[in-house]
């Protein structure tokens, strides 16, 4: 049950700090807004000229999403099948989303813009995400349970 809980917990968090970067006005990532104050205290300030920080962002919120939802599946009481359709439904669930949100930053004219640049992040952060939550699943052998090596 803790287990549980806290997963839950991180997913639900992860979940609320991207709906906001996602979604905030463009002005909250000028250099005076939150995102350059990140930065700055990160130590990377003057990296966002020379790398395409936007990008890495998507793909790094994408992938939280399916891994940490995927981890929240996993500890679930399903059998064997609902655990794989369950797991499939959170993949495909957040690539729509990861194509979707482009949509809606488009649509809610705050100063974001639809980019398949950032469509093709979302994805590929979600499909490394799968991945590595697959990896980290133990997995029955018929001997005993272990957990795939990467």
């Amino acid at each position: 049950m803790n287990k549980l809980f806290f997963r839950s917990a991180t997913a639900i968090g992860w979940l609320c700090f991207s709906g906001y970067l996602l979604l905030a006005p463009a002005s909250s990532f000028s250099k005076k807004g939150i995102l350059g104050w990140l930065l700055t205290v990160v130590g990377i300030a003057e990296w966002e000229d020379r790398l395409p920080i936007d990008k890495l962002i998507h793909l790094t919120i994408f992938w939280g999403l399916v891994f940490l939802w995927q981890r929240v599946l996993v500890v679930l009481p399903f059998n064997k099948r609902h655990l794989q359709v369950s797991i499939f439904l959170n993949l495909i669930g957040w690539l729509f989303v990861g194509i979707g949100i482009e949509f809606l930053q488009e649509a809610m004219q705050l100063g974001r813009q639809f980019d398949y640049a950032d469509m093709a992040c979302n994805a590929i952060g979600c499909i490394t995400g799968w991945w590595l939550a697959k990896k980290l699943t133990p997995v029955e052998t018929g001997v005993a349970t272990k957990t795939n090596c990467l």
